[in-house]
């Protein structure tokens, strides 16, 4: 069963945005060269008050720990009270897909986990 693959984390990132919860986010499963076999998992979600990128991935293959990054920005970024206000509700919603990715992710190793001592 993949782990973290794009058709897996495409299917997580559609059921969060179903549920409502992506406050309008538009985060999508970054194309990654798979590291040894395996598909790496890495969530890109674009802010529109920075110039920064900010991605999600796992810890590491395997486990269910999810992190974001903030990349350094490359310019100076001057926001009005009500910019700053858009940009912690766009930080609230990666923070919100993070812990839902790692949920999602600790499902999975579970079911997996059942699934290989059932047999």
């Amino acid at each position: 069963m993949p782990f973290r693959s794009k058709e897996t984390l495409q299917a997580w990132l559609d059921e969060h945005t179903a549920s409502g919860a992506d406050g309008g986010g538009v985060a999508y499963v970054a194309d990654q060269e798979a590291v040894d076999g395996r598909d790496s998992g890495l969530v890109v979600y674009p802010l529109s008050n920075a110039t920064t990128s900010v991605y999600l991935q796992a810890v590491a293959v395997g486990r269910p720990e999810w992190r974001v990054t903030i990349e350094a920005q490359p310019e100076i970024t001057e926001l009005s009270p009500e910019g700053i206000y858009d940009l912690c509700r766009e930080l609230k919603n990666v923070a919100d897909l993070c812990s839902f990715l790692q949920a999602k992710s600790v499902e999975h190793l579970m079911s997996f986990r059942e699934a290989d001592s059932a047999s």
